[in-house]
């Protein structure tokens, strides 16, 4: 399998070879979980009801992933996050809600989280969403860190469909190039999809942000443009006439 497709889906090796946990209160879907991850060729499947129970576990046997309840059973899932981080920063953590607050997913990615997971869930759902916590970009450090959050997610989709319409352009000419667009594409899909979930204020914040960014990237080149305009008409004064 080549490194494009590898970074699509996760192989019948990857998945036999991961070790999964699952923390959820209830008893009914702790065992949905685990028929469904079975039925998606994961091998190592245990479940737990609580976080300190899942912490004691992981300590008593490593693990790939966890899949968690984001809400609080015996710890807050912030805390939860952080000690999983501290323990061991390659678990893949992916919390799962029926009702999820856009800023309490995100903290909880910002903290070391690498997707998330909406319930009620199908055994679609959860492989597209192990897959793009395991396989996907993680939050760019800018977002993170953004003081305003909704500006660093355009400016990340913005880039990526940048990048998306470069490739394209290069694809005329070069083969390599156009083999390059699914990844560019799926990319951009992510970054879209990043921002439309996670941007303050819902779809309006995102469009008011997206709005601003094209208002503020239209006067860069504009003004370049205008300035050397300036210069050439400029220079074109300050020649000598010909004799």
């Amino acid at each position: 399998m080549s490194d494009r497709e590898s970074d699509l889906t996760l192989t019948p090796k990857e998945r036999s070879g991961a070790t999964v946990l699952i923390v959820e209160t209830d008893r009914n879907e702790r065992q949905n979980m685990r028929t469904t991850l079975k039925s998606l060729g994961f091998g190592g499947i245990t479940d737990v009801p609580n976080h300190a129970a899942a912490l004691e576990k992981i300590q008593e046997r490593p693990v790939t992933h966890v899949i968690f309840d984001a809400k609080k059973t015996n710890m807050p899932p912030k805390d939860f996050v952080s000690q999983i981080a501290e323990l061991d920063p390659n678990i893949v953590m992916i919390p799962t809600s029926s009702q999820p607050s856009v800023d309490d997913v995100f903290d909880l990615l910002c903290l070391g989280a690498k997707g998330y997971l909406v319930k009620p869930f199908t055994v679609d759902t959860v492989d597209a969403a192990i897959i793009g916590a395991t396989k996907g970009e993680p939050i760019a450090e800018s977002v993170k860190q953004a003081k305003d959050r909704n500006e660093a997610l355009v400016a990340i989709m913005m880039s990526s469909l940048d990048k998306v319409a470069t490739i394209m352009r290069q694809a005329k000419q070069f083969e390599t190039a156009e083999r390059e667009i699914p990844k560019a594409l799926r990319t951009f899909q992510t970054s879209a999809d990043l921002a439309a979930t996670f941007a303050k204020g819902g779809d309006e914040g995102l469009i008011e942000a997206l709005q601003k960014f094209c208002i503020e990237r239209s006067k860069g080149p504009a003004t370049r443009l205008g300035r050397l305009r300036k210069r050439l008409k400029t220079t074109r004064k300050e020649e000598p006439a010909q004799a």
